[in-house]
């Protein structure tokens, strides 16, 4: 009987990006197809810890072919795959012309003054970004982090009636060097919603906006100008920035899920504590 080899021969077609990405329709003439080892007896450390990959390494021609995203993932990096030109980015979360000592306790102070809402093109990838015009741009924290940008030793500015923290342009400048985020023209939506994917959520919420964006209110039309919607940890729970008349607002949204005539699943949206983040400023 004879005794089987402690690895497995695989045929593995292309780049190797199945453990990554979807697999694409690619032309006859760029693909190569290649004898390989499936080496799950290999293990790999990373910065001194052992990690349990869920893709075992690959030896194809006495080289070791790691998976790129889980690679990535315990470096630190984001990866990030474009289908219409087959490219694959991989951010690292550090630059070299970063600095490499910062304070994160001694913040500039500012506030909403002119807040903004939109999408960005970075490293392959689209998202969403508030950015607060002062002095100059300033691009909230949170979202730059979720772009796989590391802020480490950045100085930071943090909001006065938020709290929330920011960073300016030109600190983000020692990041990204001469390939800043771009406007996006691939998302065209007006309305900018973080972190929820659920298409039927995301339309309750922009039918939401637009059916309270005008109310009248003894005799008087209010103007609810939207900035961004934060989804928050919490299930089906949202936080909604508005400019109302000049004055900055934070309201709670929540959806509740029902069941329709044909079982089909609807939301409502409710909203509560509508929080004027601004009562110490005095209106002009």
């Amino acid at each position: 009987m004879m005794k089987m080899p402690k690895w497995s021969k695989v045929a593995i077609v292309g780049t190797l990006m199945g453990t990554c990405f979807g697999a694409g329709v690619y032309a006859q003439d760029v693909l190569q197809r290649v004898d390989a080892y499936l080496r799950s007896d290999y293990k790999v450390v990373v910065n001194g810890q052992a990690v349990q990959l869920a893709n075992p390494p690959l030896i194809y021609n006495n080289s070791s072919y790691l998976p790129v995203k889980e690679l990535a993932g315990y470096l630190g990096a984001v990866v990030n795959w474009q289908e219409n030109t087959k490219t694959i980015y991989v951010v690292p979360r550090v630059n070299s012309n970063q600095p490499t000592e910062g304070n994160e306790s001694n913040y500039t102070e500012i506030i909403l003054q002119y807040p903004y809402a939109q999408y960005v093109d970075y490293q392959g990838a689209t998202y969403p970004v508030l950015l607060n015009n002062t002095d100059q741009t300033y691009y909230r924290l949170s979202d730059i982090e979720r772009m796989g940008i590391r802020t480490d030793a950045l100085r930071k500015a943090k909001e006065k009636f938020t709290g929330q923290v920011y960073v300016s342009e030109s600190e983000l400048k020692n990041v990204w060097g001469n390939q800043p985020p771009q406007i996006s023209y691939t998302n065209y939506e007006t309305l900018v919603i973080t972190e929820e994917k659920d298409p039927l959520k995301l339309k309750k919420l922009r039918e939401y906006v637009t059916d309270f964006q005008f109310l009248p209110i003894n005799g008087v039309v209010i103007a609810s100008n939207p900035i961004i919607i934060d989804k928050l940890p919490e299930e089906n729970t949202y936080s909604y920035l508005t400019n109302d008349n000049g004055h900055f607002y934070l309201t709670k949204l929540t959806l509740t899920q029902s069941t329709g005539w044909n079982n089909e699943i609807i939301y409502f949206v409710g909203s509560s504590s509508k929080e004027d983040i601004e009562a110490g400023k005095v209106v002009n």
